[in-house]
């Protein structure tokens, strides 16, 4: 009996980490969601780390934010930070690219179902008369299989640290499939329209291909293969399983000679896959994710910055938010990213130097 007794003992010390862990993973923190709000469990688990920020909504200064699918021709952004506050740097991104779409509807999804009415910045995204925000509600996203079991059973949360970046990396996957237009990261400033034509994306470095910046018809046959291998791919582990380097080898597949890794064409040649063009890296990455590209766009009177729109026929500047978070600009700098700014997101640059607010 006391044998038996010590078994029950040594089974209930190991069992009870994993108890604990299925009852908070499972269990709704409700206190972090606002009155009347569905009691969505996707939410309280995305946005766990943003729960004393998600309990001021209660407060006046907070407007709702309702889903709606994506238009026919829209740009979209995603933001899978659940704040309530947008950067200075996103709202660039968002004016610019409706700045220079102007006939163009421009969506701003977030994952918190509200927004803060009382920031400065947030003021300007509100106020542009071709821009949009709804909630990405992701019970409304991922409603099809194969991503409507994957996202019910959490398998997105599994590594919370990464959580935010693989839900976009699938949101942006399954929008494109399911309804089509524009998709750009809210890290990636518009220099001027984007192609006209459907179904392109870009170069990112030699070994792969971004969707960062893609433009693509809905159902397209590259996006149902890519959705359709997420749930495979996924590793929890590791970051960015289901991002660039799964995109561009459905790329290969479909185009072995066309697409090849690293890819065997120059700097300055697009490639073709069928009716997708991959633009070369210059068109939406003109500068690299290597830190001594990157911190270039922070020196500062030097004239670096007309330099760089004197010459580049970029169509986007991206920032690699993860890699510049840490750099600011001052005022009348003449860097990269303040004349970035100061070109082509004038409210949101007004708004900087009226309020002594970051870039």
């Amino acid at each position: 009996m006391r044998r038996l007794q010590g078994r029950v003992r040594t089974s209930v010390l190991y069992l009870a980490p994993l108890f604990l862990f299925l009852f908070f993973f499972f269990q709704l923190p409700t206190e972090m969601i606002a009155e009347g709000d569905p009691q969505d469990t996707w939410l309280s688990h995305l946005c766990q780390r943003q729960r004393p920020h998600l309990k001021r909504v209660r407060e006046k200064e907070h407007l709702k934010v309702t889903w709606k699918p994506v238009g026919e021709g829209s740009i979209f952004f995603t933001q899978t930070s659940c704040a309530t506050d947008f950067s200075s740097r996103e709202a660039c991104a968002v004016e610019s690219a409706a700045l220079h779409h102007p006939d163009k509807q421009v969506i701003l999804y977030m994952t918190s179902p509200y927004i803060s009415s009382n920031n400065p910045i947030n003021q300007v995204l509100l106020g542009l008369r071709n821009v949009q925000m709804h909630w990405l509600d992701l019970d409304q996203v991922f409603v099809e299989e194969p991503l409507l079991t994957w996202h019910q059973e959490r398998f997105w949360y599994m590594n919370q640290d990464i959580a935010p970046a693989t839900v976009s990396d699938a949101v942006r996957t399954e929008l494109l499939r399911r309804m089509g237009g524009v998709f750009l990261d809210l890290d990636a400033i518009t220099l001027r329209p984007l192609p006209a034509r459907a179904n392109w994306l870009g170069r990112l470095d030699h070994n792969q291909v971004s969707t960062a910046a893609a433009n693509f018809t809905r159902n397209h046959r590259l996006f149902q293969m890519v959705v359709d291998a997420i749930p495979k791919a996924h590793d929890p582990r590791h970051c960015c399983t289901i991002g660039p380097k799964l995109v561009t080898s459905y790329l290969h597949q479909l185009c072995p000679d066309n697409v090849t890794v690293p890819d065997a064409t120059d700097a300055e040649t697009m490639e073709s896959c069928g009716d997708i063009t991959i633009f070369n890296t210059h068109a939406f990455y003109p500068l690299s994710y290597l830190k001594e590209d990157l911190l270039s766009i922070f020196k500062s009177r030097e004239g670096i910055g007309p330099r760089f729109f004197g010459s580049t026929r970029a169509y986007t500047l991206h920032l690699f938010h993860s890699l510049t978070k840490s750099g600011r600009v001052i005022s009348n700098s003449d860097s990269i990213l303040e004349e970035a700014a100061r070109r082509n997101c004038p409210q949101v640059y007004k708004t900087i130097l009226e309020n002594n607010l970051l870039l």
